[in-house]
């Protein structure tokens, strides 16, 4: 027969069950401890309490002024500003403007507001969205900045064309057309006129092709569709072009690579104001001190404006949440700090004072009656055309490894992403693409993307991946090759591309010996090698020092990211 629990059973009961009790409404703030003990109720388990919502706002703006946006947005949302009983929250996404409103149209990114760097393409967006959707885009817009597009140079060259004396874009295309190069100017040890400014996918790339129009055909505003077919538009273009080193989807790493290579390598390039100012304060002015040159003939004044944009996922609490944004971004203290970062204020009640000096290679007072205005959207979509027709066309040799480690969605994202790059070539551009694992296989000798592109893409399709890495042999068989092309036909833009996710396991030719073989990197006429690491794999220290020794470049990227390196490659074309 069971037993009965004793009384002291149930006393210690009792007390444990009082203390649980006591507990809870001690946290509760409900009995002991007064104000200064009490611990704040959990709001999101509380009953009858709800949670302090956030409206977040998604900000898409180009890079240019990526470091001042950073900072004011971290101002911003650390002064707890509300809309509607909102607690405010803005991330800024830093963007090319070009391939910002790609993915606009293509529904990959949806901006509360949006901020290219110039009102261009806002022009090209408004139009298709009323062309093509029939809706309006945005209501206004409001400009934030102002940042002069100007010609970095380095200072001692600079000065053998005359500077601080106005120097032009005709000046320029000039030079970068004669055989003398700098020999023409006293200074035949500097070699020929090598320059560089970003793709025209990016704001100042676009800008710099509008420029050389406008300079090309005498105008400062007005240019219609007429202007772009004369043909001393065209031979200028062709000039100044032509002398291209680099191009790219940013023009602080066109900024970067000035300094690395040093004035042998790039002359002069298209940047913002501020990136000039930015550099010489970070490098110390080494080598040389860069320069801005303000064109005489005129230039772009760059005015980065945002627009709240009415698309169905904008709300009356969000507009009211960017506007309040917006206006923090003009009010005096946000156009103080633009300025201290090189950034010239919109505010017009704003004195200017540093970094606006000769130390730092600008000019505080700039005439802007020169100014350039941004032609019309049908003109826009002309000159973009146009700078494809007379840029110089590219010849690349495109290597992929298909070696077992390759198996699986590695390959087939890699085949995927080489497609979507041979189909960003123009007819004119030139293709060979090799496949190796222990053996290096042409899937197609060198032939142009008219004849071959389509045909090409299809046999890519048929690869897989098996076998071992003979990744120095493919890469020497290559390079070989494109030399040999350079120096039969010289008037065209020689790169390789070269992609693989493991060390070499299966090359005739050992490491020390391949290394040898390749340049130094002081050969500046030599083909590029562009390396992609794929993978965590990859022998990237190898990809690395390929890419340096002939002045290309290294990308890392895996399975997912691998579309968006081949479109980040297409721009240095």
């Amino acid at each position: 027969m069971a037993r009965k629990p004793k009384p002291f059973f149930w006393i210690v009961v009792l007390i444990v069950c009082a203390s649980l009790m006591g507990l809870a409404l001690y946290r509760m703030g409900l009995i002991g401890g007064g104000d200064k003990t009490a611990i704040a109720p959990d709001t999101a388990t509380t009953p009858g309490r709800a949670r302090a919502e956030i409206l977040e706002l998604a900000f898409y703006s180009s890079s240019a002024k990526s470091k001042w946006i950073d900072e004011m947005t971290a101002r911003f949302n650390n002064s707890g500003r509300t809309a509607d009983g909102e607690t405010i929250r803005v991330k800024a996404i830093h963007v090319t403007s070009g391939g910002s409103l790609d993915q606009i149209k293509e529904g990959k990114i949806k901006p509360d507001m949006w901020s290219p760097g110039d009102e261009s393409w806002l022009r090209l967006a408004e139009n298709h969205w009323r062309n093509v959707r029939q809706k309006t885009l945005f209501d206004k817009y409001d400009d934030l900045v102002n940042i002069p597009l100007v010609i970095a140079m380095w200072e001692p060259m600079a000065q053998a064309l005359g500077h601080p004396s106005p120097i032009g874009w005709h000046d320029i295309a000039e030079l970068a057309a004669s055989d003398r190069g700098w020999a023409a100017y006293g200074h035949p040890e500097w070699g020929r006129f090598r320059w560089g400014h970003a793709h025209p996918d990016a704001n100042s790339g676009f800008l710099t092709v509008i420029s050389e129009v406008y300079a090309a055909s005498g105008k400062t505003d007005g240019i219609a569709p007429e202007d772009l077919k004369k043909a001393e538009v065209m031979s200028f273009l062709q000039k100044i072009e032509g002398a291209v080193e680099h191009y790219g989807l940013s023009n602080s790493w066109i900024d970067d690579l000035m300094r690395v290579k040093g004035p042998q390598y790039l002359s002069a390039a298209v940047q913002y104001e501020n990136t000039i100012i930015q550099s010489n304060q970070g490098h110390q002015n080494k080598p040389f001190k860069l320069v801005a040159i303000y064109p005489k003939e005129g230039n772009f004044w760059t005015r980065h404006p945002v627009a709240i944009l009415k698309e169905d996922w904008m709300t009356p609490e969000k507009e009211a949440a960017c506007r309040e944004y917006i206006e923090f971004l003009l009010s005096e203290e946000a156009q103080n700090k633009a300025m201290e970062m090189g950034l010239r204020p919109i505010r017009t009640d704003i004195a200017m004072a540093e970094p606006f000096t000769p130390e730092n290679g600008v000019q505080e007072k700039v005439a802007s009656d020169l100014a350039f205005r941004v032609p019309e959207e049908s003109v826009l979509r002309r000159i973009r055309d146009l700078w494809e027709e007379v840029k110089i066309p590219a010849t690349v040799a495109l290597v992929l490894d298909r070696s077992g480690s390759m198996k699986g969605p590695a390959m087939d994202n890699a085949k995927a992403g080489a497609v979507e790059f041979i189909r960003s070539m123009k007819p004119r551009d030139q293709i060979r693409v090799v496949i190796f694992n222990e053996y290096v296989t042409p899937v197609t000798e060198l032939c142009s993307i008219k004849d071959c592109g389509e045909t090409l893409t299809a046999k890519l399709g048929t690869i897989f991946a098996d076998g071992k890495t003979a990744l120095y042999d493919a890469v020497q068989n290559s390079f070989q090759k494109l030399g040999e092309l350079k120096k039969a036909d010289p008037k065209r833009r020689y790169c390789l591309l070269v992609l693989s996710d493991g060390q070499d396991t299966a090359s005739r030719i050992d490491r020390f010996d391949f290394l040898d073989a390749l340049p130094k990197g002081e050969d500046y006429d030599l083909p590029k090698i562009y390396t992609i690491a794929y993978g965590e794999e990859a022998d990237r220290d190898l990809l690395a020092e390929i890419s340096t020794r002939t002045n290309g470049r290294l990308f890392k990227s895996n399975p997912e990211e691998i579309m968006k390196t081949y479109k980040e490659l297409s721009a240095n074309f």
